[in-house]
């Protein structure tokens, strides 16, 4: 069972996902699936492409933003943020959901939201972004 948590009105987070969950994710009323995990990382993980037809078929819309802490970009931030433009359920994953809690930290700081605030509201979430902070400290605003 798919658990996904919930960062603010639309967007949550969840660790690897498989094609067998996109029924429940359907049900729990997702609409736009973002996978933030590069191809290879476990061999016993779906590919992008596997996971983007079987989700297309089943009505989703996909959209795949693979990040690699060591080469976090704006670029990363600015694809996340781009399609998120609609206010959809969004469900985006990664191994553990931290990569997909940090792009959402960035986004949000992006928009003015101060980045200590953020960092500390996902931590009590359950997610420890304190090995992403180098990754993450070139692309904080203000």
């Amino acid at each position: 069972m798919i658990a996904p948590v919930q960062l603010d009105e639309t967007y949550f987070v969840a660790p690897q996902i498989s094609v067998a969950d996109l029924s429940e994710l359907k049900a729990q009323g997702f609409r736009l699936i973002i996978n933030n995990r590069p191809d290879g990382e476990a061999e016993d993980q779906p590919s992008a492409q596997i996971l983007k037809e079987a989700a297309e078929a089943m009505g989703f819309e996909y959209a795949w933003n693979p990040i690699e802490l060591p080469k976090l970009a704006q670029s990363h931030v600015d694809l996340q943020v781009d399609t998120l433009s609609a206010s959809k359920k969004t469900l985006a994953f990664c191994r553990t959901g931290t990569r997909s809690s940090v792009l959402w930290v960035l986004l949000e700081n992006g928009k003015g939201r101060e980045y200590a605030d953020l960092v500390t509201e996902v931590s009590a979430k359950g997610f420890d972004l304190s090995r992403c902070a180098p990754s993450m400290a070139p692309l904080v605003k203000g």
